[in-house]
Formats: structure tokens, C-alpha cells, sequence
């Protein structure tokens, strides 16, 4: 198992995830290696998938401007991941949409422990109510 990969411009193709993302425990992708992705749903399409990885635990998305679209797509992928514990989902232009979305995966989803939304365009009620539903599930 790869402890850590970090997807960059000088890093792995994001093929090379795609292909080896069995062996992934913890993934940064920036958004240079992000935005070479085209169009949006083929990112949304990888990121997605790379989340049907049975031992990911660790998703960093920062600062990849994902917005509404690629949250909601998160929120089916979290639905049925049973390994991931962090995502990190700051500076990603997310709106009221895709916060809504998340909090609907939320209910699902009993395993993910953080979830960071700072820097988004959600209400700050609403960012407090999904880390209370987080921590929650980790009571229940």
C-alpha cells in the first residue's frame, strides 16, 4: 500500500492513480494535475471512482473548484464508502447545493470523521450543523 500520494504536475498521471487506486491510502490532488482533467464530469467521473477505493482513508480536494457539481457527485460516492475517515473539500467554490448534498450522504455514511468546508460559500449555521452530524454518526 502507497501510505501517502500527493497528484501534481512533476507527480503520477492521474491514470496512474486511476489504475493503482487499490493500493492508495491517502490522496492530495492540486489542482494543476486537477484542471488537466477535462471536461468537469470526466473530473468529477475520476474522483468518484477513485473514491470506490476499499482502502482510501484520507481525500484532499483543496482548492480544486469543484463547486456544487462535484460535491453532489462526492455525496453519491460517500453514500456508499465505508473506508474514508477526512475529506477536505476547502476553497472548492461550494455552494448551499452541494453543502445540501453532503448533508444528505451524511445521514448515510457512518465512517467519515472530517469533513473540511472552509473557505466555501456555505453558511456558517450550515457548516456547523455537518460537524454536528458527524459527530453524531461517530455516537451512534
Amino acid at each position: 500500500l502507497y501510505n501517502s500520494v500527493e497528484l501534481s504536475e512533476h507527480g503520477p498521471s492521474m491514470e496512474s492513480v486511476e489504475r493503482n487506486k487499490h493500493l492508495i491510502r491517502h490522496l492530495k490532488i492540486q489542482s494543476c494535475a486537477y484542471e488537466n482533467l477535462s471536461p468537469t464530469s470526466t473530473r468529477v467521473e475520476v474522483v468518484s471512482s477513485i473514491m470506490a477505493n476499499w482502502n482510501l482513508t484520507i481525500l484532499d480536494l483543496e482548492s480544486n473548484s469543484i463547486g456544487d457539481s462535484g460535491a453532489q457527485a462526492l455525496s453519491e460516492a460517500l453514500k456508499t464508502n465505508s473506508t474514508l475517515t477526512t475529506l477536505n473539500l476547502a476553497s472548492n467554490l461550494i455552494e448551499s447545493n452541494g453543502a445540501q448534498a453532503l448533508s444528505e450522504a451524511l445521514k448515510i455514511n457512518s465512517t467519515l470523521t472530517t469533513l473540511d468546508l472552509q473557505y466555501n460559500s456555505i453558511s456558517e449555521t450550515f457548516t456547523t450543523n455537518l460537524n454536528l452530524m458527524i459527530s453524531s454518526s461517530l455516537f451512534s
